[in-house]
Protein backbone atom coordinates (compact mmCIF):
# COMPACT_ATOMS: atom_id res chain seq x y z
CA UNK A 1 0.00 0.00 0.00
CA UNK A 2 1.66 3.65 -0.98
CA UNK A 3 1.86 6.25 1.30
CA UNK A 4 -1.39 8.18 0.55
CA UNK A 5 -2.18 10.43 3.68
CA UNK A 6 -0.20 12.33 6.23
CA UNK A 7 -0.42 12.14 9.93
CA UNK A 8 -2.33 15.79 9.87
CA UNK A 9 -4.95 14.59 7.27
CA UNK A 10 -5.44 11.18 9.35
CA UNK A 11 -5.95 13.36 12.67
CA UNK A 12 -7.87 15.96 10.53
CA UNK A 13 -9.97 13.45 9.23
CA UNK A 14 -10.93 11.84 12.89
CA UNK A 15 -11.76 15.20 14.44
CA UNK A 16 -14.31 15.38 10.83
CA UNK A 17 -15.80 12.33 11.75
CA UNK A 18 -16.28 13.21 15.31
CA UNK A 19 -18.04 16.16 15.03
CA UNK A 20 -21.82 16.05 14.93
CA UNK A 21 -23.11 18.05 11.52
CA UNK A 22 -21.48 16.67 8.43
CA UNK A 23 -22.66 19.28 5.88
CA UNK A 24 -20.93 17.81 2.74
CA UNK A 25 -21.04 14.25 0.80
CA UNK A 26 -18.03 14.85 -0.73
CA UNK A 27 -15.92 16.07 3.00
CA UNK A 28 -17.41 12.98 4.77
CA UNK A 29 -16.65 10.02 1.63
CA UNK A 30 -12.83 11.63 1.86
CA UNK A 31 -12.71 11.91 5.59
CA UNK A 32 -13.76 7.87 5.70
CA UNK A 33 -11.19 7.31 2.43
CA UNK A 34 -8.46 8.38 5.21
CA UNK A 35 -10.01 6.67 7.87
CA UNK A 36 -9.86 3.44 5.57
CA UNK A 37 -6.68 3.94 3.95
CA UNK A 38 -5.31 4.60 7.91
CA UNK A 39 -7.34 1.41 9.43
CA UNK A 40 -5.58 -0.82 6.77
CA UNK A 41 -2.42 0.39 7.37
CA UNK A 42 -2.78 -1.91 10.36
CA UNK A 43 -3.27 -5.31 8.72
CA UNK A 44 0.49 -6.14 8.10
CA UNK A 45 1.10 -5.41 11.80
CA UNK A 46 -1.97 -6.82 12.97
CA UNK A 47 -1.09 -10.46 11.22
CA UNK A 48 1.76 -10.08 12.61
CA UNK A 49 0.71 -9.61 16.08
CA UNK A 50 -1.61 -12.47 15.56
CA UNK A 51 0.96 -14.90 14.54
CA UNK A 52 3.38 -14.20 17.66
CA UNK A 53 -0.15 -14.24 19.57
CA UNK A 54 -0.94 -17.74 18.21
CA UNK A 55 2.68 -19.14 18.54
CA UNK A 56 2.86 -18.45 22.50
CA UNK A 57 -0.77 -19.13 23.26
CA UNK A 58 -0.90 -22.57 21.45
CA UNK A 59 1.94 -24.00 23.66
CA UNK A 60 -0.19 -22.76 26.83
CA UNK A 61 -3.97 -23.99 25.65
CA UNK A 62 -4.26 -26.44 22.73
CA UNK A 63 -8.23 -25.46 22.39
CA UNK A 64 -7.83 -21.64 21.82
CA UNK A 65 -9.94 -19.81 19.77
CA UNK A 66 -8.43 -17.10 18.27
CA UNK A 67 -9.37 -14.00 15.74
CA UNK A 68 -8.27 -10.45 14.52
CA UNK A 69 -10.73 -7.55 13.59
CA UNK A 70 -10.07 -3.78 12.13
CA UNK A 71 -12.01 -1.85 14.03
CA UNK A 72 -15.30 -0.37 12.88
CA UNK A 73 -16.34 3.13 12.22
CA UNK A 74 -19.08 3.41 14.59
CA UNK A 75 -16.82 2.26 17.44
CA UNK A 76 -13.67 4.58 16.36
CA UNK A 77 -15.85 7.72 16.42
CA UNK A 78 -17.93 6.83 19.67
CA UNK A 79 -14.23 6.31 21.33
CA UNK A 80 -13.01 9.80 19.70
CA UNK A 81 -15.92 11.55 20.83
CA UNK A 82 -15.66 9.69 24.68
CA UNK A 83 -11.87 11.00 24.80
CA UNK A 84 -11.56 14.31 23.66
CA UNK A 85 -7.70 14.58 23.76
CA UNK A 86 -7.42 11.44 21.51
CA UNK A 87 -6.74 11.95 18.10
CA UNK A 88 -7.23 9.15 15.41
CA UNK A 89 -3.86 8.57 14.28
CA UNK A 90 -2.62 8.07 18.17
CA UNK A 91 -5.67 5.25 18.75
CA UNK A 92 -4.01 2.04 19.68
CA UNK A 93 -6.65 -0.28 19.21
CA UNK A 94 -7.25 0.48 15.16
CA UNK A 95 -5.86 -3.05 14.96
CA UNK A 96 -6.54 -5.96 17.16
CA UNK A 97 -6.66 -9.58 17.78
CA UNK A 98 -7.96 -11.90 20.94
CA UNK A 99 -7.06 -15.29 22.27
CA UNK A 100 -9.39 -16.85 24.03
CA UNK A 101 -8.02 -19.38 26.35
CA UNK A 102 -10.07 -22.13 29.35
CA UNK A 103 -8.90 -20.57 32.53
CA UNK A 104 -7.95 -17.60 33.66
CA UNK A 105 -3.92 -19.51 34.85
CA UNK A 106 -3.99 -19.80 31.19
CA UNK A 107 -4.30 -16.65 30.68
CA UNK A 108 -1.91 -15.23 32.31
CA UNK A 109 0.60 -17.12 31.78
CA UNK A 110 0.24 -16.15 28.10
CA UNK A 111 0.46 -12.25 29.62
CA UNK A 112 3.60 -12.91 31.40
CA UNK A 113 5.25 -14.71 28.03
CA UNK A 114 3.96 -11.47 25.69
CA UNK A 115 5.13 -9.29 28.36
CA UNK A 116 8.96 -10.91 27.49
CA UNK A 117 8.99 -10.15 23.86
CA UNK A 118 10.24 -6.68 22.54
CA UNK A 119 7.23 -5.81 20.72
CA UNK A 120 5.36 -5.21 23.29
CA UNK A 121 8.21 -2.72 25.30
CA UNK A 122 8.44 0.73 24.28
CA UNK A 123 11.70 2.64 23.69
CA UNK A 124 11.80 3.04 27.40
CA UNK A 125 11.35 -0.50 28.13
CA UNK A 126 7.63 -0.14 29.66
CA UNK A 127 4.90 -2.22 29.01
CA UNK A 128 1.38 -0.68 27.82
CA UNK A 129 -1.74 -3.16 29.67
CA UNK A 130 -4.75 -2.84 31.05
CA UNK A 131 -5.58 -5.73 33.81
CA UNK A 132 -9.24 -5.93 33.47
CA UNK A 133 -9.69 -9.35 35.63
CA UNK A 134 -8.08 -7.94 38.99
CA UNK A 135 -9.92 -4.36 37.89
CA UNK A 136 -13.02 -4.95 35.78
CA UNK A 137 -14.40 -1.81 34.01
CA UNK A 138 -17.35 -0.12 35.86
CA UNK A 139 -19.70 -2.12 33.07
CA UNK A 140 -18.27 -5.15 34.42
CA UNK A 141 -16.00 -6.08 31.54
CA UNK A 142 -13.17 -8.39 32.20
CA UNK A 143 -10.27 -9.43 30.29
CA UNK A 144 -6.28 -8.27 29.99
CA UNK A 145 -4.97 -6.12 26.90
CA UNK A 146 -1.75 -5.30 26.51
CA UNK A 147 -0.40 -3.31 22.92
CA UNK A 148 2.65 -3.78 21.10
CA UNK A 149 4.42 -1.94 18.41
CA UNK A 150 4.68 -3.54 14.90
CA UNK A 151 6.02 -2.86 11.60
CA UNK A 152 3.86 -1.94 8.50
CA UNK A 153 5.46 -2.49 4.80
CA UNK A 154 6.86 1.15 5.33
CA UNK A 155 8.74 -0.13 8.39
CA UNK A 156 6.82 2.60 10.43
CA UNK A 157 5.43 0.86 13.54
CA UNK A 158 1.84 0.87 14.59
CA UNK A 159 0.03 -0.04 18.01
CA UNK A 160 -1.98 -3.18 18.07
CA UNK A 161 -3.82 -4.13 20.81
CA UNK A 162 -3.75 -7.82 21.79
CA UNK A 163 -6.97 -8.69 24.08
CA UNK A 164 -6.77 -12.52 26.37
CA UNK A 165 -10.04 -13.50 27.56
CA UNK A 166 -11.10 -16.79 29.39
CA UNK A 167 -14.36 -18.68 27.84
CA UNK A 168 -16.88 -17.18 30.08
CA UNK A 169 -15.34 -13.81 30.35
CA UNK A 170 -16.26 -13.90 26.23
CA UNK A 171 -19.59 -15.01 26.97
CA UNK A 172 -20.01 -11.94 28.73
CA UNK A 173 -18.79 -9.07 26.51
CA UNK A 174 -20.62 -11.56 23.98
CA UNK A 175 -24.08 -11.17 25.32
CA UNK A 176 -23.24 -7.46 26.23
CA UNK A 177 -22.43 -6.69 22.33
CA UNK A 178 -25.45 -8.85 21.55
CA UNK A 179 -27.71 -6.10 23.05
CA UNK A 180 -26.27 -3.41 21.69
CA UNK A 181 -26.27 -4.80 18.33
CA UNK A 182 -30.40 -5.04 18.73
CA UNK A 183 -31.19 -2.40 21.14
CA UNK A 184 -28.84 0.43 19.61
CA UNK A 185 -27.78 0.91 22.89
CA UNK A 186 -23.56 1.35 23.41
CA UNK A 187 -23.32 -0.49 26.86
CA UNK A 188 -19.85 -1.37 25.71
CA UNK A 189 -19.03 2.59 25.80
CA UNK A 190 -21.10 2.77 29.37
CA UNK A 191 -23.78 5.11 27.42
CA UNK A 192 -27.52 3.06 27.88
CA UNK A 193 -30.58 2.14 30.10
CA UNK A 194 -29.24 1.85 33.84
CA UNK A 195 -30.93 -1.29 34.42
CA UNK A 196 -28.92 -2.95 31.87
CA UNK A 197 -25.60 -1.85 33.25
CA UNK A 198 -26.67 -2.50 36.53
CA UNK A 199 -27.48 -6.00 35.06
CA UNK A 200 -24.19 -6.72 33.55
CA UNK A 201 -22.29 -5.88 36.24
CA UNK A 202 -24.05 -7.87 38.34
CA UNK A 203 -23.36 -10.84 36.40
CA UNK A 204 -19.73 -10.15 35.82
CA UNK A 205 -19.76 -10.51 39.83
CA UNK A 206 -21.65 -14.31 39.30
CA UNK A 207 -18.91 -14.97 36.85
CA UNK A 208 -16.22 -14.28 38.44
CA UNK A 209 -17.25 -16.59 41.40
CA UNK A 210 -18.08 -19.33 38.92
CA UNK A 211 -14.84 -18.93 37.25
CA UNK A 212 -12.78 -18.82 41.00
CA UNK A 213 -13.60 -22.44 40.96
CA UNK A 214 -10.41 -24.64 39.99
CA UNK A 215 -10.70 -26.15 36.39
CA UNK A 216 -14.54 -24.92 36.05
CA UNK A 217 -14.54 -24.41 32.15
CA UNK A 218 -12.95 -28.65 31.98
CA UNK A 219 -16.14 -29.36 33.94
CA UNK A 220 -19.66 -31.17 33.02
CA UNK A 221 -22.43 -28.65 33.98
CA UNK A 222 -24.17 -30.59 36.72
CA UNK A 223 -20.80 -30.75 38.43
CA UNK A 224 -20.23 -26.54 37.62
CA UNK A 225 -23.37 -25.67 38.74
CA UNK A 226 -23.22 -27.87 42.14
CA UNK A 227 -19.74 -26.03 42.61
CA UNK A 228 -21.24 -22.37 42.12
CA UNK A 229 -23.65 -23.71 44.56
CA UNK A 230 -21.49 -24.10 47.25
CA UNK A 231 -18.98 -20.88 46.34
CA UNK A 232 -21.63 -19.32 46.62
CA UNK A 233 -22.25 -20.53 50.27
CA UNK A 234 -18.47 -19.67 50.93
CA UNK A 235 -18.57 -15.88 49.81
CA UNK A 236 -21.23 -14.16 51.52
CA UNK A 237 -20.13 -10.66 49.92
CA UNK A 238 -21.20 -12.22 46.75
CA UNK A 239 -24.70 -12.16 47.99
CA UNK A 240 -25.43 -8.29 46.81
CA UNK A 241 -24.67 -9.39 42.88
CA UNK A 242 -26.46 -12.45 42.98
CA UNK A 243 -29.45 -10.51 44.36
CA UNK A 244 -29.45 -7.97 41.59
CA UNK A 245 -28.18 -10.63 39.04
CA UNK A 246 -31.75 -12.57 39.85
CA UNK A 247 -34.06 -8.95 39.94
CA UNK A 248 -32.84 -7.18 37.01
CA UNK A 249 -32.71 -10.20 34.89
CA UNK A 250 -36.63 -11.03 35.77
CA UNK A 251 -37.56 -7.32 35.24
CA UNK A 252 -35.68 -7.21 31.76
CA UNK A 253 -36.95 -10.46 30.73
CA UNK A 254 -33.32 -11.41 29.85
CA UNK A 255 -33.90 -14.67 28.71
CA UNK A 256 -36.92 -14.27 26.96
CA UNK A 257 -35.14 -11.04 25.01
CA UNK A 258 -32.04 -13.28 24.03
CA UNK A 259 -34.12 -16.26 22.75
CA UNK A 260 -36.01 -13.89 20.52
CA UNK A 261 -32.82 -12.07 19.13
CA UNK A 262 -31.63 -15.81 18.74
CA UNK A 263 -34.97 -17.39 16.73
CA UNK A 264 -35.41 -13.48 14.87
CA UNK A 265 -32.70 -13.42 13.50
CA UNK A 266 -32.01 -15.28 9.53
CA UNK A 267 -28.43 -16.10 8.00
CA UNK A 268 -28.96 -15.55 4.60
CA UNK A 269 -25.36 -17.13 3.46
CA UNK A 270 -25.91 -20.42 4.16
CA UNK A 271 -21.79 -21.57 3.01
CA UNK A 272 -20.10 -20.32 5.98
CA UNK A 273 -19.37 -22.97 8.77
CA UNK A 274 -18.89 -25.04 5.16
CA UNK A 275 -15.53 -23.55 4.27
CA UNK A 276 -12.82 -24.11 6.07
CA UNK A 277 -10.17 -22.08 4.61
CA UNK A 278 -8.64 -19.07 5.99
CA UNK A 279 -9.73 -15.51 5.15
CA UNK A 280 -11.89 -12.63 6.19
CA UNK A 281 -15.17 -12.30 6.61
CA UNK A 282 -17.48 -9.09 5.63
CA UNK A 283 -20.92 -9.23 7.90
CA UNK A 284 -24.07 -7.13 7.83
CA UNK A 285 -26.23 -7.25 10.09
CA UNK A 286 -29.62 -5.66 9.60
CA UNK A 287 -31.88 -5.08 12.67
CA UNK A 288 -34.58 -4.04 11.34
CA UNK A 289 -35.11 -6.79 8.48
CA UNK A 290 -34.01 -9.39 10.74
CA UNK A 291 -31.20 -10.92 9.03
CA UNK A 292 -27.32 -11.20 8.53
CA UNK A 293 -25.29 -11.14 5.17
CA UNK A 294 -21.59 -12.69 5.20
CA UNK A 295 -19.38 -12.18 1.97
CA UNK A 296 -15.91 -14.16 2.09
CA UNK A 297 -12.48 -12.89 1.04
CA UNK A 298 -9.50 -15.11 0.55
CA UNK A 299 -6.25 -13.66 2.24
CA UNK A 300 -5.38 -12.60 -0.80
CA UNK A 301 -8.04 -10.46 -1.54
CA UNK A 302 -7.78 -8.26 1.48
CA UNK A 303 -7.47 -4.73 -0.18
CA UNK A 304 -11.10 -5.67 -2.05
CA UNK A 305 -12.66 -6.91 1.38
CA UNK A 306 -11.01 -3.89 2.98
CA UNK A 307 -12.89 -1.23 0.05
CA UNK A 308 -16.03 -2.87 0.49
CA UNK A 309 -15.98 -2.93 3.79
CA UNK A 310 -15.66 1.18 3.63
CA UNK A 311 -18.28 1.27 1.30
CA UNK A 312 -20.88 -0.61 3.25
CA UNK A 313 -19.96 1.06 6.38
CA UNK A 314 -20.67 4.34 3.80
CA UNK A 315 -23.91 2.93 3.32
CA UNK A 316 -24.85 2.15 6.65
CA UNK A 317 -24.67 5.78 8.77
CA UNK A 318 -27.26 6.19 6.11
CA UNK A 319 -29.95 3.78 7.55
CA UNK A 320 -30.37 2.63 10.55
CA UNK A 321 -30.47 -0.70 12.10
CA UNK A 322 -27.28 -1.51 10.35
CA UNK A 323 -24.33 -3.01 11.63
CA UNK A 324 -21.23 -3.61 9.83
CA UNK A 325 -17.67 -5.32 10.50
CA UNK A 326 -14.55 -7.18 8.94
CA UNK A 327 -13.59 -9.89 10.83
CA UNK A 328 -10.89 -12.93 10.46
CA UNK A 329 -10.15 -16.07 12.09
CA UNK A 330 -7.84 -18.40 11.38
CA UNK A 331 -10.42 -20.22 9.08
CA UNK A 332 -14.08 -19.30 8.41
CA UNK A 333 -15.30 -21.99 9.88
CA UNK A 334 -14.36 -20.25 13.39
CA UNK A 335 -16.21 -16.98 13.13
CA UNK A 336 -19.32 -17.77 14.34
CA UNK A 337 -17.25 -19.39 17.45
CA UNK A 338 -14.88 -16.22 17.55
CA UNK A 339 -18.20 -13.45 17.11
CA UNK A 340 -20.95 -15.33 17.88
CA UNK A 341 -22.40 -11.63 18.70
CA UNK A 342 -23.18 -11.08 15.53
CA UNK A 343 -25.20 -14.42 14.82
CA UNK A 344 -27.25 -13.50 18.07
CA UNK A 345 -25.57 -16.70 19.64
CA UNK A 346 -25.54 -16.46 23.69
CA UNK A 347 -25.90 -20.22 24.09
CA UNK A 348 -22.99 -20.21 26.51
CA UNK A 349 -23.87 -16.85 28.55
CA UNK A 350 -27.54 -17.93 29.21
CA UNK A 351 -26.90 -21.41 30.81
CA UNK A 352 -24.55 -20.00 33.18
CA UNK A 353 -27.09 -16.72 33.82
CA UNK A 354 -29.57 -19.40 34.54
CA UNK A 355 -27.31 -21.33 36.97
CA UNK A 356 -27.99 -18.08 38.88
CA UNK A 357 -31.23 -18.14 38.60
CA UNK A 358 -31.92 -21.60 39.19
CA UNK A 359 -30.46 -20.84 42.46
CA UNK A 360 -33.07 -20.27 45.49
CA UNK A 361 -32.10 -17.35 47.42
CA UNK A 362 -31.49 -18.02 51.05
CA UNK A 363 -33.73 -17.04 53.58
CA UNK A 364 -31.12 -15.42 55.82
CA UNK A 365 -28.79 -13.57 53.99
CA UNK A 366 -26.24 -15.40 55.47
CA UNK A 367 -27.08 -18.62 55.32
CA UNK A 368 -26.94 -20.80 52.97
CA UNK A 369 -28.00 -20.99 48.90
CA UNK A 370 -29.91 -24.03 47.54
CA UNK A 371 -29.16 -25.78 44.87
CA UNK A 372 -33.46 -26.30 44.36
CA UNK A 373 -34.30 -24.50 41.50
CA UNK A 374 -36.99 -21.58 42.14
CA UNK A 375 -37.59 -20.81 38.55
CA UNK A 376 -39.71 -23.29 36.57
CA UNK A 377 -40.07 -21.17 33.38
CA UNK A 378 -36.85 -22.40 32.35
CA UNK A 379 -34.55 -24.80 33.26
CA UNK A 380 -31.26 -26.41 32.21
CA UNK A 381 -30.28 -29.79 32.35
CA UNK A 382 -27.27 -30.20 34.57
Amino acid sequence: MNKKYTGKQVIKAGEFLEGDIINSADEFDRAMDILSYWRFSHEVPLGEALEILREITLKIDKTAIFAKRLKRYVSIVLKLKRFKQMKLKNMQDIGGCRAIVSTPKKLYKVARELKRRPEFKNSQGKIRYKDYIVNPKEDGYRGYHIVGQFKDEHGDKKDIEVQLRTNIQHDWATALEIVDLFTGQALKSNRGDENWKRFFSSVSAQFAVMESIHLFNALEDKEKYKLYVKQLNANPEAIESFDATREYSEKLGVVEVFEAFTHSLKIVDGHLEKNSEAGYVLVEVDTTKQEVKTIFFKDSANKNAEKMYIDAEKRATEKNGIVVALVSTTAVGGIKEAYPNYFADSTDFLKYLLFITNASAPKNKRNTFSDESDNKKHTTEY
